[in-house]
């Protein structure tokens, strides 16, 4: 791992201090590039408040945003080539959506997420040795330090596990450029119970909500306990343990009711559920849940999201990902307006007109992701979600659209986790906890993830003569389909859907139902595009070629030749 230790080495500091309280000047100023690595540097609370804060400014920065998208999305069924002039089917993106992935493209290089892992071990050493220097540093502030940085540096691993399956891991710091992290790859499972083991042991240390700021709720941009059940929840589902993803993902859902009861009134809630209503019956319009979630940030279902600030003097950074891959807008820094590099797939902006993956053309949720010039002939759509601060579709007619205040700054939150994620993470344990027997139904656990299901169906199509009836899921098989079809539903280009056909493939033991979902986004070669894909490595992504130059012990994905051709990369 040699090519981690040298960025770590060169490159992290600058944004380690980043958001620090002394401006970035005048703390280099003080201490220079090599002295954060020595003692002499970790004195007070302060010194580790800096590196805990960098960790979070490091995920900020556009190479780790974009993975997000481009690793959990990409591949999936939702995405194709978007319409801005510069889109290049010879550049990273281009042959991502082809599925002519190489070790060279430039989105299989890791290092971003393992410079906020090295961050994450060093606070852990480091940070037991301020308390025994600073008195103000007290025992409890030290063990919430521990815990918010253990589920940085575990949620860091979870996006390479389920990305490159298995990937070297280490917990110890790196303190010195002499260190060799020359390590093979672990197996991606025994890295997952290995993080599941570090969030149990630290949840109970991490806090419940934050101090406001100025007024400010800022718990939802920093990890809480609610945080750590979400990702214990996630993970449990990746191993196959239904029985705690239910119990944590219901530890959430149950906060975020009680919080919603105290906070809000019953209208204020779906079905008994904390959601917002996405819609409003005294004036027949919509859009509320997807301002509260995607337009403002921070909302009430919100449990974990990466921040990002309007105005970057407060030491926060711009989120760079909707310009460049949703919608490009006029600005400084890019003088050109127009589309995207990655557009919705063809199937989903016929759901307009012909609605299949959707239940009814009047489910908000449809003008929420995808925007089209011209209804009658969509041909041209881009990605609305995370590009809008409202978007206000009319319930009377299912057609209207008001697209309100197209971003012009690049403040939107990138959202880890919000409550809908948990509710549909307890269905499919649920569903999952059923029996082995896919055409039978367990009705005292299907019934109860089928009213997790229809209550987030609901809040997005309100007044609608298309509710989900159960009686039409007579089978397990059609509730898994359910859940994984509502997934997809509402979270449309959130960086979640090749990886949840990714657990459905590993349940399966095979690639048919991957398959079968990517093939649809394919006009033409479909056959040849998803072709490698029937190999189980295959819907993993390859090893990057420097990396593998430099780490003897680390050997490629076998569903992936050793060397990658070269060829034009536009990713960062």
């Amino acid at each position: 791992m040699n090519k981690m230790k040298k960025i770590w080495f060169k490159s992290a500091f600058l944004a380690m201090v980043g958001m620090s309280m002394t401006s970035c000047g005048d703390f280099l100023d003080i201490y220079p590039l090599t002295m954060v690595y020595e003692d002499n540097y970790w004195n007070e609370k302060n010194d580790v408040d800096q590196i805990v804060t960098g960790c979070y400014t490091r995920m900020q920065d556009d190479d780790f945003v974009r993975r997000l998208f481009i690793w959990g999305e990409s591949r999936s069924d939702n995405t194709r080539r978007g319409f801005h002039a510069k889109f290049s089917a010879t550049s990273a993106e281009g042959y991502i959506l082809s599925e002519n992935i190489l070790s060279n493209n430039a989105y299989t290089d890791w290092s971003s997420f393992y410079s906020v892992i090295d961050r994450c071990n060093l606070v852990i050493q480091k940070a037991p040795e301020v308390a025994e220097k600073d008195p103000n540093y007290l025992p409890s502030d030290v063990q919430a330090t521990i815990a918010e940085v253990t589920a940085l540096r575990a949620l860091c691993y979870f996006y390479l596990v389920r990305t490159f399956k298995d990937v070297p891991y280490y917990t110890e710091a790196i303190t010195n450029d002499e260190q060799e992290l020359n390590l093979p790859a672990t197996d991606g499972d025994v890295i997952v119970r290995n993080l599941i083991n570090d969030l149990l042991a630290v949840w109970p240390n991490a806090l419940k909500v934050w101090p406001k700021q100025s007024g400010k709720d800022i718990s939802y941009g920093r990890i809480t306990q609610n945080a750590i059940f979400a990702m214990l929840a996630d993970m449990y589902l990746w191993i196959d343990d239904y029985s705690n993803a239910e119990k944590y993902a219901q530890m959430v859902i149950d906060y975020k009711t009680d919080y919603f009861k105290n906070n809000y009134s019953s209208y204020y809630m779906v079905n008994g559920y904390p959601l917002i209503p996405d819609n409003d019956n005294t004036i027949l319009s919509a859009g509320a849940a997807y301002e509260y979630n995607f337009g403002e940030g921070g909302g009430p279902e919100s449990i974990f999201e990466l921040e990002f600030s309007e105005s970057t003097t407060d030491g926060t950074k711009s989120n760079d990902v909707p310009a460049a891959f949703f919608y490009r807008f006029i600005s400084e820094k890019d003088k050109e307006i127009g589309y995207g590099l990655f557009a919705p797939a063809e199937d989903l902006w016929k759901e307009l007109s012909s609605p299949q993956i959707f239940l009814t053309n009047k489910d908000t949720r449809i003008k929420e992701s995808i925007h089209v010039d011209n209804e009658s002939n969509p041909e041209i759509v881009d990605i609305a979600k995370y590009t809008y601060r409202s978007i206000n579709p009319s319930l009377s007619t299912g057609s209207t659209l008001a697209y309100v205040g197209r971003l012009t700054k690049n403040d939107v939150n990138w959202v880890f986790y919000r409550v809908s994620d948990m509710m549909l993470i307890k269905a499919e344990a649920l569903i999952c906890m059923m029996g082995e027997d896919a055409t039978q139904r367990n009705d005292s656990l299907g019934q109860a993830a089928f009213e997790l299901i229809k209550a987030i169906a609901d809040r997005s199509a309100p007044n609608t003569s298309s509710s989900l009836t159960y009686s039409n899921y007579s089978t397990k098989s059609q509730l898994m389909d359910l859940v994984f079809d509502e997934r997809r539903r509402e979270f449309l280009f959130e960086g979640k859907r090749w990886f949840d056909l990714v657990r459905h493939t590993r349940r399966d033991g095979n690639t048919d139902y991957l398959v079968e979902a990517v093939q649809s986004k394919f006009t033409e070669n479909a056959a040849t595009a998803t072709g490698k894909l029937k190999n189980m490595m295959a819907i993993y992504w390859p090893y990057n070629y420097d990396e593998l130059q430099v780490n003897s012990n680390l050997k490629q994905n076998p569903a992936y030749p050793e060397a990658g051709d070269s060829y034009e990369s536009t990713g960062k």
